[in-house]
C-alpha cells in the first residue's frame, strides 16, 4: 500500500517530522495510522487530503481537529469530480492564460440535528447545490481542491517522486478516518458506561441535600 517514505511524506506535505508525530498522537490527521494493519508509510492520496487540511488551518484559520475531519470526510465527495481536479490541477501547474473552472471541496453544515454534508465542484455548483436542497445553512467551510493538488504535483516533481497512475485515475487509497462526531458519541457512551454521569448527578443530589 505505501507510495511514501515518512521523510517523503513530510516533503511533499510540508510537515516536520515532529509536526507529523504530534498531529498523529492527537488524531489530528485527516487519516488514519496503524502501523500494525498496514505497515510503515504513506500514500499520495494521504498526502493530499493533508495538503487540504493543512490549507484549511493554515489559509482559512480552522480550528487543527476540524479541519482533519472536513478532510477526512472528502473522499465521497471527491470521487465524482477527480477528473476535473486532476485537469485543473495540471493546467494550474503546468501554466495556462485560460479561464480555470477550479474546483474546491469542503464542509456545509446544515441548520437542525442533520449531519454535516462534505461537498465538491465549483463555486457556482455547489451554491446552487444547497440552493436546491432548501436547507438552511449554519455554516460553509471551503478550500481549493484543485490548488491542493498541484501543490502536491508540484512538490512530488521537486523531490523526484513518481505518483502512480492509479492515483490519477480515482483509486483512492488511505486509512478511513473515524469521524469526530464518532469518536465524541462513543466517548459519551463509555462515560454512560462507566457511570460517570450518575457520579456528577450524586454529587450535585449531595450539595443540594447539604444546602437544604
Amino acid at each position: 500500500m505505501p507510495d511514501l517514505t515518512r521523510s517523503q511524506f513530510c516533503s511533499v506535505t510540508g510537515l516536520s517530522a515532529d509536526a507529523l508525530a504530534s498531529l498523529s498522537r492527537r488524531n489530528q490527521l485527516p487519516f488514519s495510522i496503524d502501523q500494525k494493519a498496514s505497515g510503515r508509510g504513506y500514500t499520495f492520496f494521504e498526502a493530499f487530503l493533508t495538503i487540504v487540511s493543512q490549507e484549511l488551518v493554515n489559509g482559512h484559520g480552522v480550528n487543527v481537529m476540524r479541519a482533519a475531519d472536513v478532510a477526512g470526510d472528502l473522499p465521497v465527495a471527491l470521487q465524482a469530480e477527480w477528473p476535473r481536479i486532476v485537469k485543473t490541477a495540471w493546467q494550474l501547474a503546468e501554466g495556462t492564460a485560460e479561464h480555470i473552472e477550479e474546483i474546491l471541496c469542503g464542509r456545509f453544515q446544515p441548520a437542525g440535528i442533520q449531519r454535516v454534508k462534505p461537498v465538491c465542484g465549483t463555486i457556482l455548483e455547489i451554491a446552487q447545490s444547497l440552493s436546491q436542497d432548501g436547507v438552511p445553512t449554519v455554516g460553509l467551510t471551503l478550500t481549493n481542491a484543485s490548488r491542493a493538488l498541484t501543490v502536491l504535483i508540484n512538490r512530488a516533481s521537486r523531490f523526484n517522486l513518481e505518483i502512480q497512475d492509479e492515483f490519477w485515475c480515482g483509486a483512492f487509497i488511505y486509512r478511513q478516518r473515524p469521524n469526530g462526531s464518532d469518536l465524541a458519541m462513543k466517548s459519551m457512551q463509555r462515560l454512560i458506561d462507566s457511570g460517570e454521569h450518575l457520579k456528577v448527578l450524586n454529587e450535585l443530589t449531595g450539595r443540594y441535600d447539604e444546602q437544604n
